[in-house]
């Protein structure tokens, strides 16, 4: 299913059938990971290994341990088991991969979150929201959120860099009563994206030339998305969603295939006329048509208004939407104007999303190399230069990513016509967005993956983006620490080297 990607959606009928060992060790992966949680994970009380950052191993209860542990096992089985689902049930059915997946993903649903705390800084902005306080204009502990000490005491004076339709949601979770109905609050929003998600996907999936198995085994069943977006609860999920939902529906006035539209303008037998259920057929297409553009600039400003960097998908779903552009950017700006008004919140958030670059970790490549130089200014006595290489370095990566947008809209608009390259550069511009910024977490990677599952027809290419997907997960410890944060030095040269290889090897070879 992964490296197959681009084998026909109609497999023959000998395809292999999922090994039930496959299945099982899927299942107990995911409870695995739901025992790490209540052991080691994001505890609404508080961090359950507080001492690990500055005392290693030695200073963390045997239970913080035992669910490292579990930790680790989880990941790994269910690393194993997804792989093994990819490569086995080639021409599988797609329910069946949503069951299986769903199988596995059970006992996250009643267990604490994995990997990050913001789920408890999702709760605190909606409850400033519904008090009737500017979360753009203040932290979590400036309001008074009842629930801020289970929030990383970094983010406590930080506003909010979300939109005003994360608030709004978040709001909404909140009225459940109590951070445990939060929380629950949250998870179903995040179950409602994803359910979003698996609408989306098979209709994108088809038009681009993915079988939609494999496309729901890359968006839907990888590690990263078992922990970041269903158990975390990340925004970047309901991104994810919206987005791929923008792109599907940008697609509702091309023709489905060659043999409806045939049979859209078959005429009359014996005579040179058009019949009228055809003629009514082309006129309901027509007005689908513009519902689907009013529907996919919706969409579209509805990502944005999660999160900004959303922004990037705005000119793909627009060239998608061709003649009918206009009317998906009108609706998309009425949207947004709508909710933004409904959140009586204004652009606050704009100003609030400088707070989000000030963490130097090497997880962000441009941050990587200019971390790794700086260091190499400190050996040399140079220390006070230190802080100017990570910003000089991180320009060029804004840089760079410009130059990655442009070529990916220019390829977009030569391509037109082919709605896998649009998706496709889509996908990738949404991933260099987040990889080439100044920070980069790994709940960044489940929008762009979402979208490569669906468009990225390459085997080659499909194999490195599930890999990424399992670096991601592994990027943070159960009770939100990152590795990063352990690592920075080793992490910073490690980028760099690798930056550095792949520069190499990509470099056009001289012909003898």
């Amino acid at each position: 299913m992964l490296p197959q990607a681009s084998s026909p959606a109609g497999s023959p009928a000998g395809s292999h059938a999922v090994p039930r060992a496959t299945v099982a060790l899927g299942c107990v992966s995911g409870l695995l990971l739901a025992v790490s949680a209540y052991l080691a994970g994001a505890l609404p009380g508080g961090d359950p290994g507080p001492g690990l950052r500055l005392g290693g191993f030695g200073a963390v209860p045997g239970s913080f341990l035992l669910g490292l542990a579990c930790w680790l096992a989880g990941l790994a089985g269910w690393t194993v088991a997804w792989w093994r689902l990819g490569r086995t049930d080639r021409g599988g059915s797609a329910r069946r991969v949503l069951t299986i997946g769903a199988a596995w993903a059970a006992p996250l649903l009643v267990a604490p979150p994995l990997g990050s705390r913001d789920a408890y800084a999702y709760a605190c902005q909606g409850w400033l929201w519904r008090a009737g306080l500017d979360p753009y204009a203040m932290g979590v502990a400036d309001g008074g959120c009842p629930w801020t000490a289970s929030v990383p005491e970094l983010w406590w004076h930080t506003p909010t860099p979300y939109g005003p339709v994360a608030v709004l949601l978040t709001g909404a979770a909140t009225a459940l009563g109590g951070l445990l109905g939060a929380l629950a609050g949250l998870r179903l929003l995040t179950l409602a994206a994803l359910a979003l998600l698996a609408l989306a996907l098979p209709p994108l999936a088809r038009a681009c030339g993915v079988p939609v198995p494999a496309a729901y085994w890359l968006a839907l069943l990888t590690p990263l998305t078992a922990v970041h977006a269903l158990s975390a609860v990340h925004n970047d999920t309901l991104v994810a969603a919206l987005s791929t939902t923008a792109l599907a529906l940008a697609l509702s006035h091309r023709p489905r295939s060659h043999d409806d539209l045939a049979r859209t303008v078959a005429p009359l037998p014996d005579s040179g006329v058009s019949s009228p259920q055809s003629t009514q057929d082309r006129r309901r297409g027509r007005g689908g048509a513009w519902w689907g553009a009013v529907g996919a600039g919706v969409a579209v400003a509805g990502a944005v208004g999660v999160k900004v960097t959303a922004v990037v998908a705005v000119p793909f779903v627009l060239v998608l939407l061709g003649r009918r552009w206009w009317a998906g950017a009108a609706a998309g700006v009425v949207a947004f104007v709508g909710v933004s008004a409904a959140g009586g919140l204004g652009l606050g958030w704009v100003a609030a999303l400088r707070g989000t670059g000030e963490l130097v970790q090497w997880s962000s490549p441009p941050t990587a190399v200019g971390m790794a130089v700086g260091y190499v200014f400190r050996l040399v006595g140079r220390g006070e230069w230190v802080d100017e290489a990570v910003t000089g370095s991180r320009a060029l990566g804004l840089v760079a990513l410009a130059g990655v947008g442009v070529w990916g809209l220019v390829c977009a608009w030569r391509r037109r016509g082919d709605v896998g390259a649009v998706v496709r550069a889509c996908g990738w511009v949404m991933a260099a967005t987040a990889l080439l910024g100044p920070v980069f977490y790994p709940w960044y990677a489940v929008a762009p993956l979402a979208v490569l599952a669906a468009a990225e027809t390459d085997p080659r290419r499909r194999r490195w983006v599930a890999a990424g997907a399992v670096v991601c997960a592994v990027l943070t410890l159960p009770n939100g620490l990152g590795v990063p944060v352990l690592t920075k030095a080793v992490g910073a040269f490690a980028v760099t080297g690798a930056l550095i290889v792949a520069a190499v090897r990509s470099r056009p070879r001289a012909r003898a």
